[in-house]
């Protein structure tokens, strides 16, 4: 009877331990504890698997974290914010859920997302970011990669993109053919000399944020509605 219960009670530890999540940042595991303790239904301090797959958003903004890449093992997140954070480099994919994804205002210098098939608003801007990679990502509707250093960005893949906000960088050319569904665009203070939205039948023409120097080849019909909006610059200045 005592090795019956002997094997059982292995049996059982070693089930408790094969669910434990092996963090590779601690401070990320407990970052998330301190945030959503209500998922810690043991209450032993660690995450295990099935926790991090009850968790479907993740509000981690200002707590000081420098790596992200455990956020892989909460495989049905819809929400997840990093905003104001210390991470220097962040790549995920195959999240299936995740809908929108903030890491804006980090010091990031690499970006990968890959596999986000639920994606819609991507916002990871106010970073030293001279590239980003996106793949297979074609849902994002919103897109904000603002005050950055991109010299050239490919957006041809984002064929339901709504918003863009790009201003603040160092892109020379953009193009906009292939975003069929842009209500909105924001790219003041680049280098672009000329942008053409001929296709862009769905751009709000009565507010563009577009540097005055910039030649705008559109429709007579855009033309004639056109109205360059505010700065954003002087537009933050006033809130």
């Amino acid at each position: 009877m005592k090795n019956i219960l002997a094997i059982l009670t292995l049996t059982f530890s070693s089930l408790v331990c094969a669910q434990q999540i092996k963090f590779e940042n601690r401070a990320f595991e407990k970052s998330v504890l301190t945030a959503n303790p209500e998922m810690d239904k043991d209450h032993n301090g660690k995450i295990s698997q099935e926790e991090a797959q009850s968790i479907t958003e993740l509000d981690l903004m200002e707590l000081d974290l420098t790596n992200a890449n455990d956020v892989k093992y909460f495989k049905n997140l819809k929400y997840l914010s990093l905003t104001i954070n210390n991470i220097k480099t962040f790549e995920i994919s195959d999240l299936e859920y995740l809908e929108k994804l903030y890491i804006a205002r980090n010091n990031l210098k690499e970006f990968k997302i890959s596999n986000l098939p639920a994606l819609k608003t991507l916002a990871c801007g106010v970073n030293p970011l001279e590239k980003v990679k996106i793949k297979d990502c074609p849902n994002i509707e919103s897109l904000n990669i603002m005050d950055s250093q991109l010299k050239e960005l490919n957006v041809t893949e984002f064929k339901k993109l709504k918003y863009l906000t790009v201003d603040g960088n160092k892109l020379k050319n953009l193009d906009l053919s292939s975003n069929l569904e842009l209500i909105q665009i924001s790219i003041n203070n680049n280098r672009i000399d000329t942008i053409d939205i001929t296709k862009n039948q769905k751009l709000e023409m009565h507010i563009l944020y577009i540097d005055e120097k910039v030649k705008i080849i559109g429709t007579d019909e855009q033309m004639k509605k056109y109205n360059p909006g505010p700065r954003l610059i002087e537009m933050q200045e006033k809130q």
